[in-house]
């Protein structure tokens, strides 16, 4: 399971991917020459180069290598067929029609290079393959035995293990993408519980501890933890890291304008005021949320 995030950036690659394929078709269609094959197969390859970079050669020495020269060779003749299939699939459309559209020649061959960029921005291979590994490390230590239920403290341990060696600028869709997919496979107040027990032993790498902030300030996971003051908690876990407890006030911020629920989750002023004064790096954020946590009170 790879999160919804990845989910949908798969889709969006798959309509990219038809983009590619359609700028040979329509030249086929448009009755161009046999000549601006080779041009489709190059863009192909770049294609194949830019959404797979892992497969090919890193260094000059492997490119030089035979069985790279060979993996390569047979990448480029099973481009090239593609293309052929595709281009006489639209040269055949335009016949069965019994006419050929008049279209510049550099409109399908822009079609297709345009899927490139187009790619490259929803998709980063390097960032794909690091959460593919956190999955498969967490599905191996479930196989090897680290843990026997859901809701085993050990067994938490175990899944969460490789989420606290994700590097430290990964975004935070991308840590939501992973908290979801581990949220089936351990229960999420547990998952809690193991991330807060690190931050507290000072065992959580900057990743693990924005996982906690991510946690601790999302009004759905809250409300599915359902154990009292979970921000409060993470935030005199996270005391020492000015920028997360930033971070964490916006974000508190904006659940409680989005679910008034939140407000009797939300720190008390003492602790807020306490906060404040120790932080002078955060005060603007902590005070803010102060300001919102007014606000929001119920009249009641």
């Amino acid at each position: 399971m790879r999160g919804r995030g990845v989910h949908n950036r798969s889709r969006l690659l798959k309509g990219a991917t038809a983009l590619l394929y359609f700028g040979p078709l329509l030249a086929g269609l448009s009755g161009a020459g046999w000549a601006v094959v080779p041009v489709f197969a190059g863009i192909f390859l770049l294609w194949l180069v830019i959404v797979r970079p892992q497969e090919f050669p890193k260094t000059l020495a492997d490119w030089t290598r035979s069985e790279s020269l060979i993996a390569i060779s047979a990448r480029m003749a099973v481009q090239l067929l593609l293309v052929l299939v595709l281009f006489g699939v639209g040269r055949g459309i335009g016949g069965v029609l019994g006419s050929l559209p008049s279209i510049p020649l550099m409109l399908p061959i822009g079609v297709s290079f345009l899927a490139i960029p187009i790619a490259r921005l929803i998709w980063d291979p390097w960032k794909a393959d690091a959460m593919e590994k956190l999955l498969d490390d967490s599905l191996a230590k479930i196989e090897d035995g680290a843990a026997m239920q859901g809701g085993d403290r050990a067994y938490a341990e175990a899944v969460t293990a490789p989420l606290n060696g994700l590097s430290d600028d990964v975004t935070e869709a991308e840590l939501e993408s992973h908290l979801s997919a581990l949220r089936a496979l351990v229960d999420e107040s547990v998952t809690f519980d193991v991330l807060l027990a690190r931050v507290q032993s000072q065992e959580a790498s900057v990743a693990g501890k924005r996982a906690l902030m991510l946690m601790a300030s999302d009004a759905a996971c809250v409300d599915r933890i359902a154990k009292h003051r979970i921000p409060m908690r993470a935030m005199d876990a996270l005391a020492g890291e000015p920028d997360l407890i930033a971070r964490m006030s916006e974000r508190l911020i904006t659940a409680l304008r989005r679910d008034q629920d939140m407000w009797d989750q939300c720190p008390d002023m003492g602790f807020l005021e306490a906060l404040r004064i120790r932080l002078p790096a955060a005060i603007t954020a902590i005070t803010a949320l102060q300001a919102e946590i007014v606000a929001q009170a119920p009249r009641d």
